[in-house]
């Protein structure tokens, strides 16, 4: 038995459809998709069940199962031998800028942020094995929050996640995994505070260069907005603006590389916390929860989380922001996941890999039976519930890629079988 691990996160486990070896070179395509031979066990056309610790599924629309168990190394003499590997889903590193709002409306929002920053937001990214680190722009809280209204309005962000034993602190101490500039950001004017404090050195002088400093190179961007306004400057503007910056970083204004999740004036669904998707319309009424009183619905924010796939909370629920926080740092785990594509494991010595055998099954989170994805000849060839393989390595075509991603409780099962799972044209 092949035993691989790659990295931590969904388990793939992979089976080989091999055979003794036969004097091939390598891995080949050389399923016929003939009728099931002897030895071999399919259900009846049209099912989609997949046992994917037999390697057997009913037959798809479309996909050629079982293979012709009589080719070379799969009938008797050279039974169909099974192996796996362990495999997971790559996750690629995060930075979440967090740009906070600091007018005299926020006392208690910014005292909730405070008290779920570490626990519900930071805890969570922690726990679930994503590489991440946290911006913070805004104004940094020195003194207790009863002294005064600057206090009261400021933040201040102590360990596990900073550098910070205790709060309030004369200034902010950075961390691995936390950088903070310090700048009082007004309700309608986060949008040019991001951009003015990207290449400029802050008060603390903890960067002499901005806020770009801490970005990482190929790290997704995920910005997080909390204001009870809207913004002066045009979204299409600031779009223009930040992907200017460096478009590695940001991307283009035809196509955004970064995520932007609000939390805004927008009116409560029921329960509170349940957050508004991407696909949903930008909503005009205001929250009244909490006793607070905002501006507006903050459809400018809207508008650009809807356009980067971003979520949308009401600012009003802050004292459920826990739930809030929690959400979103899943929704950061989940959409961190990056790879889409799966070392094939190296066959035990005298066996060959019969690439044209290979099966993937699907099973959704909190689902127990697994559907079945079929194998594409080529990415050209991609359509929904498929795969291909190219170069020796396994990829999901796009949109079965985006499904996998989207399901923070997926389970996919990579087996290499005796049987073809070719898509027929």
């Amino acid at each position: 038995m092949i035993h691989r691990e790659l990295c931590a996160a969904g388990v793939l486990a992979l089976a080989l459809g091999c055979s003794a070896g036969s004097g091939s070179d390598g891995p080949s395509r050389t399923g016929s998709g003939s009728s099931a031979g002897s030895g071999s066990s399919a259900s009846s056309a049209g099912g989609s069940g997949f046992d994917p610790a037999m390697g057997t599924s009913g037959a798809g629309q479309g996909v050629i199962l079982p293979g012709d168990n009589g080719a070379a190394g799969v009938g008797s003499g050279a039974a169909c031998a099974t192996a796996s590997a362990a495999a997971t889903l790559i996750k690629e590193p995060v930075d979440i800028i967090l740009v906070l709002d600091n007018s005299g409306s926020m006392e208690d929002e910014l005292d909730a942020v405070e008290k779920n920053i570490n626990v519900n937001f930071a805890n969570i990214l922690q726990q679930s094995g994503v590489d991440y680190r946290v911006i913070l722009i805004s104004r940094h809280r020195k003194a207790a929050r009863a002294d005064s209204e600057e206090a009261s309005t400021s933040i201040c962000v102590n360990s596990p996640l900073s550098g910070l034993a205790a709060c309030p602190a004369e200034r902010p101490v950075n961390s691995e995994r936390f950088f903070q500039y310090s700048i009082k950001v007004e309700s309608t004017d986060s949008f040019d505070r991001i951009l003015s404090t990207y290449n400029a050195k802050d008060k603390f002088e903890l960067t002499k260069v901005g806020w770009s400093e801490w970005l990482r190179p190929g790290a997704k961007k995920v910005f997080l907005e909390m204001t009870d306004d809207n913004p002066k400057l045009a979204v299409d503007t600031f779009v223009q603006k930040l992907t200017a910056l460096v478009p590695a970083n940001f991307g283009t204004v035809e196509k955004p590389n970064f995520v932007f999740h609000s939390i805004i004036g927008i009116k409560e669904k029921s329960p509170a916390t349940t957050p508004y998707e991407p696909a949903e319309p930008i909503e005009t009424a205001i929250c009244t929860s909490g006793g607070d009183t905002v501006a507006n619905a903050g459809v400018g924010f809207q508008d650009l989380s809807r356009r980067t796939g971003g979520l949308r909370f009401p600012i009003c629920a802050f004292s459920a922001y826990d739930t809030v926080f929690s959400e979103i740092a899943s929704d950061v785990v989940t959409k961190s996941l990056l790879a889409c594509d799966f070392d094939i494991p190296t066959p035990s010595d005298g066996q060959t890999i019969d690439l044209s055998k290979v099966a993937v099954a699907y099973t959704k989170g909190g689902a127990t039976a697994p559907s079945k994805f079929g194998q594409a000849l080529t990415s050209a060839e991609c359509q929904p519930d498929a795969f291909y393989i190219e170069s020796d390595h396994i990829y999901l075509c796009p949109d079965t890629c985006a499904a996998v991603k989207a399901d923070g409780g997926a389970k996919v099962d990579v087996l290499f079988t005796c049987e073809s799972t070719i898509i027929l044209k």
